[in-house]
């Protein structure tokens, strides 16, 4: 018996017929790998896309630097004499200490209650974090600006905002975990994550005050941390439906 090829006809809807299905797949709500695998990967490029432009503007020290500078100028110009200790009590909110016990806190709570999937990926968003943001500050190595010395504790580069990278990883994980094993109601997890994005705008904007860092470095670190962020969430989300898909095989 002899394969006959497919009519030209015949092949155009046969793939029609298989990217519909692709699609239906991707944005279906009901499962794990449909809308929210398809949300948490655009979320990830739309990140890596920002934060690769900045770092381009960055690197080339072109338009961007120099509305970093006019911008830090401007602030520090009104903010001469003003007391800044508030601000510098927000800006606590993503430090590392504050950062090392949220991790540390969250990683043995998710260990005793046996979310394992749930601690590995917990630990590798802050511990990963950390890293990435080391290994772009040494490899951009870019000075800080003039205004904050009083705020900086030992030698550091700039970009990206290290603040800002781990206040939006930190709690952005503490909302998907919260989500997960929080038995709330719609309000009031709308509500938590109302209050953990004011937290991370108010560490980002902090940086920015206290003048040590520019206004890319705060956005490039929200860039990197959220990519780095949704890569993780997609992985947990990714290896629980696995385990539940070989939990319901016989």
């Amino acid at each position: 018996m002899t394969n006959e090829p497919l009519m030209p006809e015949a092949g155009a809807s046969h793939w029609l017929s298989r990217l519909r299905t692709l699609w239906q797949d991707r944005v279906n709500p009901k499962t794990y790998l449909g809308l929210h695998l398809t949300i948490g990967l655009v979320f990830a490029a739309a990140s890596i896309w920002l934060f690769a432009t900045l770092l381009d503007g960055v690197l080339d020290n072109a338009l961007l630097v120099r509305w970093d500078v006019a911008v830090d100028a401007a602030i520090h110009a009104r903010m001469t004499g003003m007391n800044l200790r508030p601000v510098n009590l927000v800006t606590q909110l993503g430090s590392p200490v504050a950062m090392g016990l949220l991790g540390l806190g969250g990683a043995v709570s998710l260990w005793r209650s046996d979310h394992r999937t749930m601690f590995m990926g917990w630990v590798a968003a802050f511990v990963g974090g950390t890293v990435i943001n080391q290994m772009i500050k040494m490899a951009v190595h870019r000075t800080r600006p003039v205004y904050g010395a009083a705020y900086l504790h030992g030698a550091s580069f700039s970009f990206p905002s290290g603040h800002a990278m781990a206040s939006i990883i930190g709690y952005g994980m503490l909302g998907y975990l919260l989500r997960h094993v929080w038995r709330g109601s719609q309000r009031e997890h709308r509500a938590v994550d109302g209050l953990l994005i004011l937290m991370i705008l108010a560490v980002g904007l902090s940086r920015i005050l206290l003048g040590v860092h520019y206004p890319s470095d705060v956005v490039g670190g929200w860039a990197a941390g959220g990519a780095w962020m949704a890569v993780c969430v997609v992985g947990i989300g990714i290896a629980e439906q696995r385990r539940l898909d070989r939990a319901r095989t016989p």
